[in-house]
């Protein structure tokens, strides 16, 4: 089957929206797909002729995020100068990501405990695996939403150090992993109730980022 194809029957949409919940309430490991399939009202022939297993109905999950995302931001792009601050532009990216979030609970709930298995034995193999298999459709996404590549925030920390708004003495791979992974954890750092204020600390942290790395 191609791993790609477009998984499409009648409770699709019902054993995403389980899935979403179930994968992001317990993680990985602990997500029983037994239970997707009986909150979904789904029977196992009908899973396992469109999914392998529990893996790649989670790869599956991830497709859907990705592309979401992709499609949020790229339509709010236009609203963004490249050419500004690269610390205001990253706040303005750090904005839409949150509102992202905000629009779909179930995928903000996923996303959260995506972060939390990231680093785990079973996640690192597992996202091994997805980029090597999903590598031609998220290339294809990528282009169609009009990005040069999935890590958007790597290509403007690239422009950066172009432009001398970075410190040189920094080694560019680290400052990227470290951007990255604060911009994923910020809703496990600060405890936010509302999008306002969840704006409010992403200011805050870049603020700090541009005081640690920014050239003076």
């Amino acid at each position: 089957m191609d791993e790609n194809k477009e998984k499409s029957f009648e409770k699709r949409d019902e054993l995403v929206n389980v899935a979403m919940v179930e994968f992001g309430e317990k993680g990985y490991e602990n997500a029983s797909l037994n239970n997707i399939l009986k909150e979904a009202g789904i029977s196992k022939g009908t899973f396992y002729y469109h999914y392998k297993n529990k893996e790649d109905l989670y790869m599956h999950l991830i497709d859907i995020i990705a592309e979401e995302k992709l499609k949020f931001i790229s339509e709010r792009m236009g609203s963004i100068d490249f050419n500004d601050d690269v610390f205001e532009v990253l706040k303005r990216l750090m904005t839409m990501g949150m509102k992202f979030a905000y629009k779909n609970p179930n995928i903000n709930k996923f996303s959260q405990s995506f972060i939390k298995d990231g680093g785990t034995p079973t996640h690192n193999k597992i996202m091994e695996k997805y980029y090597i298999k999903r590598k031609d459709y998220l290339n294809n996404i990528t282009r169609k939403y009009g990005f040069q590549s999935m890590d958007y925030i790597g290509n403007l920390i690239e422009r950066a150090y172009e432009r001398n708004q970075i410190r040189k003495a920094l080694p560019k791979e680290f400052v990227k992993s470290i951007i990255n992974y604060l911009f994923m954890s910020l809703q496990q750092i600060v405890n936010c109730n509302s999008l306002e204020e969840y704006e409010l600390a992403a200011n805050h942290l870049v603020d700090f980022i541009r005081d640690g790395i920014g050239e003076k």
